[in-house]
């Protein structure tokens, strides 16, 4: 009888360990699935702080980067004076180029870079400097002249010296430059290597025949040309807007190497200037409008729109991907603006259009940023045609563009060249 009691009781006292292990046991999983809760919660917890906080941000730099510009602060100013204090010349000019601007004078030209660091300078004499600019190369001419000088970011290239006076001169982005020029009875289209030897192509138009050259441009890889012809038949004038290839394509085409022409879309209008905006885009402004020309196919140019303006285009700039024109506001009898601003794509679709009355001498495109200025007042759009930026920024503007580099939502660094001058501005 005692054995079995003793048997019982370490029966019972084996349970009693068992149960105490699977106790412990269960503790211990529910202590671990309270600490996975707690660390899921915290999770996230920490990651709904990061969202809001990234949200927040991403807010920020939204409304920093969309808010309008309120006021404008001086980054530096570097002066081109003598020691008297007087410009060092009676003609200044600035074009866009490279990362900076390319300063130009009847005495010389000057490559100054985003930090307003010169790069190089190249001497000349000329009455009427003539510049054509195209990624990284520009020429310039002394247009009824002989001389033209290629140069690019890094200096000077070549020099080349023509047999007739210069009309005008457009710079291929490979340093290639074409040159139109002219005697009493036909105009010739001869081109120059970028170190300015004379190249064995040659286009000559009869003035009489095929009309009197207007403008001429070239695409950036240097291979087509497009050409303006105007001429006045039976007491109308006639305009014809003419495509050359001067590659390998073009010599099937025979010797003046046209693959292109349009006359009808042109009649009783002027094509005062046309443009390449890239090898695969061309355009021509008219009295009446612009065409936009597809050049895909290089044997068969293409008139790809139309746009019809009735107004008046008074001034046109050109970016990589878009084209700038100012006319006058039709609406303007209605309103205070008088004048309108209209931006396209190279295919010719609108991108905004919006009046505006500041009195300008002129506009750029630069980095989907359009600047309107005149010598004291700067407007800034962007491409929604939203206006950033309206005021003064206590300097003299020739010219103005936007400053390379990473763009910073707290402000829009600028670059100005002025009358004796360049400086860097922030508009905030």
């Amino acid at each position: 009888m005692a054995d079995i009691e003793r048997e019982n009781r370490k029966q019972e006292l084996r349970r009693r360990v068992v149960d105490t292990k699977e106790l412990l046991q269960q503790e211990a999983e529910q202590a671990e699935e309270k600490g996975k809760r707690r660390r899921s919660r915290r999770r996230l917890l920490v990651f709904l702080v990061v969202v809001l906080v990234l949200g927040a941000l991403v807010a920020g730099a939204v409304y920093m980067m969309k808010r309008p510009y309120t006021g404008f602060s001086q980054n530096w100013r570097n002066s081109f004076t003598g020691e008297n204090g007087v410009s060092e010349s009676d003609y200044e000019d600035y074009e866009i180029f490279g990362d900076g601007f390319l300063k130009v004078t009847r005495d010389g030209a000057t490559y100054i870079d985003s930090s307003g660091k010169t790069i190089w300078n190249q001497s000349y004499e000329m009455n009427s400097p003539y510049v054509s600019i195209s990624g990284d190369y520009c020429a310039i001419a002394d247009q009824g002249k002989t001389a033209i000088y290629i140069m690019n970011k890094t200096g000077t290239t070549g020099q080349a010296e023509t047999n007739l006076p210069i009309t005008k001169i457009s710079v291929a982005g490979t340093g290639v430059t074409y040159a139109l020029l002219e005697d009493s009875k036909a105009s010739y289209i001869t081109v120059f290597s970028k170190e300015g030897a004379a190249l064995d192509i040659s286009i000559k138009s009869v003035l009489d025949g095929d009309g009197y050259p207007v403008d001429i441009a070239v695409s950036p890889d240097g291979t087509e040309l497009i050409a303006s012809f105007a001429s006045i038949e039976n007491g109308t004038i006639q305009n014809k807007v003419i495509f050359y290839n001067l590659s390998e394509i073009g010599q099937n085409a025979g010797s003046n190497r046209v693959v292109g022409g349009f006359t009808d879309d042109f009649s009783g209008h002027l094509a005062g200037r046309v443009h390449f905006s890239d090898d695969t885009h061309a355009q021509a402004f008219y009295d009446g409008g612009i065409a936009f020309f597809s050049t895909k196919v290089l044997t068969s140019p293409e008139l790809s729109q139309k746009v019809e303006i009735e107004q008046t285009i008074q001034a046109i700039t050109y970016a990589d991907d878009y084209i700038g024109i100012i006319t006058d506001n039709s609406d303007s009898e209605t309103s205070a603006d008088p004048y309108m601003l209209t931006v396209y794509r190279l295919n010719g679709q609108t991108v905004f259009s919006t009046p505006f009355q500041l009195n300008y001498t002129n506009f750029d495109i630069d980095q989907d940023r359009v600047l309107v200025y005149n010598n004291t007042t700067l407007q800034l759009y962007d491409m929604s045609g939203t206006l950033k930026y309206s005021g003064n920024i206590d300097t003299s503007i020739s010219r103005a563009r936007v400053a390379h580099g990473m763009k910073n939502p707290l402000g829009l660094d600028l670059l100005i060249g002025s009358a004796g001058a360049m400086e860097s501005v922030k508009l905030k």
